[in-house]
């Protein structure tokens, strides 16, 4: 229950795996619902300017998973989150005057919508929207905004159904 700690908001009947483990700056906000699930070797890493994670009621996060803010991220909820998916509100700039490690971080606030399934190994950049409903298939790559009740996947991830 040590986890409980980490936590600016704790909703009730949570379950949070001892080995998932939790990297918080010191004026990071981490917020979390009622009945979610965290599963083993789950990382959350929030990390400077202004940290701000909030995970809604009934949402399962799988193994594995890693989710690191910088700014603003949230996840719906009722939304499921496959084992080794990446979920990322930051990228590394890469002008060609400046090298590489001493660039500024791009940081943009990251969106998943509410009764969303996210697939092993997705990756989700930062910027992204992902509106209500979608489902995401396995290993895809998402980096644009995502229409409410799609289907997408691949590489890029693109829509291939919607929900019916």
């Amino acid at each position: 229950m040590y986890q409980k700690l980490y936590f600016n908001k704790y909703g009730y009947d949570n379950v949070i795996k001892k080995t998932a483990e939790f990297c918080l700056t010191d004026n990071a906000i981490l917020e979390i619902g009622s009945n979610c699930t965290i599963q083993d070797y789950a990382f959350f890493q929030l990390t400077k300017p202004k940290p701000h994670l909030t995970i809604g009621d009934n949402v399962t996060i799988g193994r594995h998973n890693m989710i690191t803010v910088k700014s603003r991220m949230s996840i719906g909820s009722n939304t499921i989150i496959g084992g080794y998916v990446q979920i990322i509100d930051h990228n590394h700039q890469f002008k060609k005057s400046t090298i590489i490690r001493l660039q500024q971080a791009e940081i943009q606030h990251t969106t998943i919508g509410e009764d969303c399934w996210i697939g092993a190994g997705a990756k989700i950049l930062c910027g992204v929207t992902i509106e209500k409903g979608v489902v995401i298939g396995a290993n895809a790559v998402v980096t644009h905004d995502i229409p409410a009740y799609s289907i997408v996947a691949g590489v890029p991830a693109k829509i291939i159904g919607v929900r019916g």
